[in-house]
């Protein structure tokens, strides 16, 4: 029996006390039925919350929800944060080369016991036929002209570069997730502007058709009004499909499963603050960008990386030993060892050490280069969204202050309309111009908190997936 059962069957209507059926049971049911009513309430809302998670939609997210769905979900920032593990366990394998390397050897052979001796002739006893070998190899490099050093310095470095182009992808993803859902809000407070249009006109058609039919007005003002409806219809159509499109954006860039579907809440910023100076900017990227920290660590490797060929010119000094034991059918069981410090040195090899010498010094070069290339392009980059962050609150400004003008030039001309001192046009045409200010509000908003956030992504002084917080710019209805 389920748990709503129970409380029906222990409800007041089973009183054990009928004759006291007026009072006490009347308020018994009432109690009753209000118990009953919120526990359906809440089952209903859990069964509700589990049917929406089993689905896979995610409804009412913040910015921050978003960008807590993107840490744990985004395939490119997972697959940086795997790239760390893969180049650590490339560093310990190059470091193992520290130490030394030990190996069991084991062999068993059978040979003619009729051969030559070693000392040539005919032997004076037979020679063994069947030998058999089990010892301990080891071998510990002493100096190899520094090429292992320098190569697991060039590892660690690489490994220490990964990270920072961990940090540097989720700062991509940070700003990729930030604009997703800020075009998302642009498209849902887009559709909320074209809905209010489209009331808006029609209710001026319903009142042109009234003013036709009393004949106030011609026909062709009735069919104007009709005209801006089917407009404003359309219009209301498109902003539907942007929502669900910036929503399907939104939820791929997240990293959730294609069935998943994005809903967001959250209003537009209320304050508009100018951004801080560039050169402040770009001495704040210098510090803190984490490519730029990359691009400084693969230039430190790639001068590791050339060192470490330049150890190819150089002997190899190693310390070599075995302990073993030897079986001959006609020797007997002995024990044997060796040890001895060896030195090889690579004579003649066709010009591979000279020729990786070189790609390496290439490689080199190329780091520098990269660098100042990207730096270049980093700092144009910023300029950019300086600018764009500016542009977006100047219009802003303007746009606030035209919108209050057209407001009031829409509410003007349809009272003047309504009492005949003005023509249907100046109405259509104040509501076109109301509309297209509400949109231009909404877009240099938008276009000021996708801006900001450009900008805090290159100059690194914000990053959300990594941990770092930021200042809301708006607010939420």
């Amino acid at each position: 029996m389920s748990t709503i059962e129970k409380l029906i069957d222990l409800g007041p209507s089973q009183c054990e006390f009928p004759r006291l059926g007026c009072k006490e049971c009347i308020t018994g049911n009432r109690m009753h039925s209000l118990v009953l009513g919120l526990f359906l309430v809440i089952t209903l809302s859990v069964n509700a919350q589990a049917e929406t998670a089993k689905d896979g939609v995610y409804q009412s997210l913040s910015l921050e929800d978003c960008l807590a769905l993107a840490r744990g979900n985004s395939p490119i920032l997972i697959g940086a944060t795997e790239k760390v593990q893969e180049l650590l366990a490339d560093y310990r394998a190059v470091r193992s080369e520290f130490f030394p390397k030990l190996a069991l050897v084991s062999h068993y052979e059978r040979a003619n016991p009729d051969r030559l001796s070693p000392g040539g002739g005919n032997p004076s006893m037979a020679l063994f036929k069947e030998e058999g070998l089990v010892s301990v190899t080891g071998k510990q490099v002493l100096f190899n002209g520094g090429k292992t050093r320098y190569d697991a310095k060039a590892a660690r470095i690489g490994a220490d570069a990964q990270r920072q182009e961990e940090l540097s992808t989720a700062d991509e993803v940070t700003y990729a997730v930030t604009e997703a859902f800020y075009r998302l809000l642009e498209a849902k407070e887009d559709l909320s502007a074209a809905t209010e249009a489209l009331k808006q006109r029609q209710d001026f058609a319903v009142l042109t058709e009234a003013f036709f039919k009393a004949g106030k007005v011609t026909r062709l003002d009735s069919l104007r009004a009709q005209s801006q409806v089917s407009d404003a219809e359309l219009a209301r159509t498109e902003a539907e499909n942007a929502v669900s499109l910036a929503g399907e954006i939104l939820a791929r860039i997240m990293g959730l499963k294609e069935q998943a579907a994005v809903d967001i809440h959250g209003g537009l910023p209320q304050e508009f603050t100018p951004p801080p100076g560039i050169d402040m900017l770009w001495q704040e990227t210098l510090n803190n960008n984490p490519e730029i920290r990359r691009l400084d660590l693969e230039v430190e490797q790639s001068h590791a990386l050339a060192r470490a060929a330049d150890g190819g010119y150089f002997p190899e000094v190693s310390l070599q030993g075995n302990a073993g034991t030897r079986h001959q059918n006609t020797g007997g069981t002995r024990d044997e060892w060796m040890a001895g410090v060896f030195l090889e040195f690579p004579f003649f090899e066709g010009g591979l050490t000279k020729a990786q010498a070189a790609a390496a010094d290439s490689r080199y070069l190329q780091s520098i280069e990269r660098k100042r290339d990207r730096l270049n392009g980093l700092h144009v980059d910023l300029s950019a969204a300086w600018k764009a962050w500016e542009n977006a609150r100047q219009g802003v400004t303007a746009t606030q202050q035209t919108l209050a003008v057209k407001e009031e030039a829409y509410k003007s001309s349809e009272t003047l309309y309504r009492y005949g001192k003005a023509i249907g046009l100046d109405v259509l045409q104040a509501q076109v111009d109301l509309t297209a200010s509400r949109f231009d509000f909404i877009r240099y908003a938008v276009n000021y908190e996708v801006a900001r956030a450009r900008v805090e992504q290159i100059s690194g002084s914000k990053q959300r997936l990594a941990g770092g917080e930021r200042k809301k710019g708006g607010q939420e209805k």
